[in-house]
């Protein structure tokens, strides 16, 4: 039966950690158990992810009976195990496990179209990206709309100051974060930026508005160069460089901007013009686990990171008899 349209649901604590976090020797171990003892689980794939939310992610798409789909805690852990496993088992079981991470800024390396071996990345910087759309944004504030208190006034004023699509404004808000993100990695400056999120308090407020949902270039920087004031100078050159010669960053949004800021000044916007009847503040863990219930699955199997997915399993693996994706459920 037909479930297009199908979006995700809850799973809060439909899994243990210990039987899902990627250990290299454990995984390698397992290959070979498999290979020896358990013909029929051979065909078996290990799919390894960074953390719980990619967990919880990808879980919707691979088919449990055929894959073994674990957390590493970071991308760094994941290319570890990889090439772990890649230095250990058969060549003839090196198509048993992939690891798949968020590209994050590699899209504007030299190198980006050079990915490691079995390593697989996500289409846009990272999963939130991958899923936050203009749909899935309506969807949400439709869902805190039924739940708020008041307001509708201030969200037809909104409207009128804004101009444009909600999407567009998110990036707008966020780009320079990210710009300011990857000059720091490209130049080796080793500027903290951890201070810039919305887990406690939303320090987006800091430097944007959320009536029109515009950004104060001026404060973000002022904020940026406050809290790392050795490396200031380098880094407002660089940045005033960077953003003269080279504008084409921002032609390509979704790979600049973070999806986290992005959730961000979303959630600002939710907590100010949209005010929940049973007072409640939506923190950042709530927002991102509305966006993956109103995500539609039938999405995923339109987007690059399932085609390469399943071209390599395709050529890695024939003659496997069952799929390795739940495609026949959508």
């Amino acid at each position: 039966m037909s479930k297009a349209g199908m979006r995700f649901r809850n799973t809060k604590g439909r899994f243990r950690l210990e039987e899902i976090w990627a250990n290299a020797d454990e995984i390698g171990g397992a290959i070979r158990k498999m290979e020896r003892n358990y013909p029929s689980l051979k065909e078996k794939l290990f799919v390894i992810t960074e953390g719980p939310y990619d967990y919880e992610f990808y879980s919707r798409f691979f088919n449990r009976e055929t894959c073994e789909i674990r957390f590493a805690n970071s991308k760094k852990n994941v290319f570890r195990i990889i090439d772990n496993l890649l230095g250990e088992v058969p060549d003839e079981k090196r198509n048993s496990f992939i690891g798949i991470v968020d590209r994050d800024f590699s899209f504007f390396h030299e190198n980006s179209g050079n990915d490691p071996e079995n390593i697989f990345m996500t289409d846009s910087h990272d999963i939130e990206t991958m899923i936050i759309s203009e749909k899935v944004i309506e969807r949400v504030l439709n869902r805190y709309e039924r739940g708020s208190a008041g307001g509708n006034f201030q969200r037809k004023t909104n409207e009128g100051i804004r101009d444009g699509n909600i999407l567009r404004r998110l990036i707008e808000c966020s780009r320079l974060i990210g710009l300011s993100l990857y000059i720091n990695e490209k130049y080796g400056l080793n500027m903290v930026f951890k201070h810039i999120n919305c887990k406690k308090k939303n320090i987006f407020l800091e430097f944007t508005e959320p009536s029109s949902l515009s950004i104060n270039e001026k404060k973000l920087m002022e904020f940026i160069c406050r809290r790392n004031p050795a490396k200031s100078e380098d880094f407002l050159a660089a940045f005033s460089e960077e953003i003269s010669e080279k504008k084409e960053y921002f032609d390509h949004p979704m790979q600049i901007c973070r999806g986290h800021d992005l959730m961000c000044v979303l959630l600002s916007e939710i907590n100010i013009n949209y005010p929940q009847k049973n007072g409640r503040t939506v923190v950042l863990g709530d927002l991102e686990r509305l966006c993956l219930e109103l995500y539609d699955e039938e999405d995923f199997y339109k987007t690059d990171l399932y085609g390469n997915i399943k071209a390599w399993v395709e050529m890695q693996r024939k003659g496997t008899e069952k799929s390795f994706f739940k495609t026949e459920d959508i």
